[in-house]
């Protein structure tokens, strides 16, 4: 590449030098550009199914009639679960759980049958793992459906018998209907609902560290003189200088997620593309300075990451995606408004998702505006107070005197 001292503005300088020092070191070519491919890509490729299928239960048949047979086929016949294994006792449901061979069971007590025939009723129990949230939910859900429509069924003919009409009978057995509108992702899909928030998540952290090692490695390896006098001294200048190339990568980074990663999985944008790329874009700006900030404020390029990480390790957890803020205790709410990544998923959900029009991410607009306002004007008087630092050290230059 061309001497970046030799011709051009000290802005253009700086941007080659920039450019320069991503492609000559490897930590900061590999998180800002090899990085976020491999690592979205994994972690979309474990939720490709979108939802959870074939979960292994047993069944327990201790009526072994007809009606038992049918909602043992059942439970086997249902996308979520598959029956495999039939056992003889409660003994030997407990023992296929603790070996985790299962993680449902279905046990069909002995005269369901003609119980339920006899009009006194019956029941049946289901057996689940609530360990996790989503199997135990699964097994569940699916198992009562199966069971009311089976026995809904029962009940059905048993009227019918004796001589009400269909729509008569239906009454009797649903007094009241229920209509059940899911909105927003009404298929449950876990690729839906999780990767847009992973992801983005993991690329603030991404973000946030690649930027804290732009001015922090620059002390590190004494180089912050050479910024300095390149610049002309001046802060805008570097602040622009430094930023532009890694903002470009990221903003290539957002369309690929965007562009490639949501396609590929079939993730679909219910809002405005062009608003969920505008939104993404100004999350970059706002998380970019925070690391940036940092990355002025602190010499040891260790610590600037560390407090770096500090921010971004729990910043999924306490965005309210997987617990809502309101159910948080005060403390955590408070220091989950400290975190951009907490602000900007609740309005990309609101635009990807929902298709909310623009003036109802208002709030969420504000808020990151903050943090961006801060970081800049913080940076700035850091940078301010930085350069000064380093012009006052240098040494005044003595004409040699011939």
């Amino acid at each position: 590449m061309k001497d970046i001292n030799s011709t051009g503005s000290p802005l253009l300088k700086i941007l080659l030098r920039e450019i320069n020092r991503i492609t000559e070191r490897k930590t900061i070519y590999l998180l800002s550009v090899v990085l976020p491919v491999i690592l979205f890509l994994l972690v979309a490729l474990i939720y490709k199914n979108g939802v959870v299928r074939d979960l292994p239960v047993a069944v327990y048949d201790a009526d072994n009639s007809t009606l038992s047979r049918m909602l043992s086929r059942s439970v086997d016949a249902s996308s979520s679960m598959a029956v495999i294994e039939h056992v003889n006792s409660l003994d030997e449901l407990k023992t296929e759980f603790l070996k985790g061979h299962i993680q449902g069971a279905f046990y069909f007590p002995e005269n369901m049958e003609r119980d339920i025939k006899r009009g006194t009723g019956s029941s049946m129990v289901i057996f689940k793992n609530t360990s996790s949230l989503i199997v135990g939910n699964m097994i569940y859900k699916d198992g009562m459906t199966i069971a009311r429509t089976v026995s809904g069924g029962a009940l059905l003919k048993k009227l019918r018998s004796k001589g009400l009409s269909e729509t008569q009978a239906m009454n009797v057995i649903n007094p009241i209907r229920i209509e059940t509108q899911s909105l927003y992702n009404p298929e449950y899909n876990y690729l839906q609902y999780l990767i847009p928030g992973l992801l983005t998540a993991m690329f603030q952290m991404i973000i946030m560290i690649s930027a804290v090692l732009i001015i922090s490695s620059e002390f590190t390896h004494n180089t912050f003189g050479e910024l300095v006098r390149i610049s002309g001294s001046n802060i805008f200048t570097i602040i622009l200088g430094k930023a532009l190339p890694h903002l470009v990568l990221h903003t290539v980074t957002a369309l690929g997620i965007i562009g490639i990663i949501f396609p590929m999985f079939s993730i679909e944008i219910s809002g405005s593309v062009t608003l969920s790329l505008a939104f993404i874009e100004y999350f970059i700006l706002t998380s970019f300075f925070l690391g940036f900030l940092l990355s002025c404020s602190f010499h040891e390029q260790l610590f600037a990451t560390e407090v770096a990480l500090f921010i971004n390790t729990p910043a999924f957890i306490f965005s309210g995606f997987t617990f809502p803020l309101w159910g948080m205790p005060a403390l955590h709410n408070y220091f989950a408004q400290l975190i951009p990544f907490t602000h900007f998923l609740s309005g990309f959900l609101k635009i990807y998702q929902m298709g909310t029009p623009i003036k109802y991410v208002a709030p969420e607009f504000f808020r990151l505006s903050i943090f961006l306002v801060i970081s800049l004007a913080a940076s700035f008087i850091v940078l301010r107070f930085r350069v000064n630092s380093v012009l006052s050290n240098e040494e005044p230059v003595v004409e040699e005197v011939k």
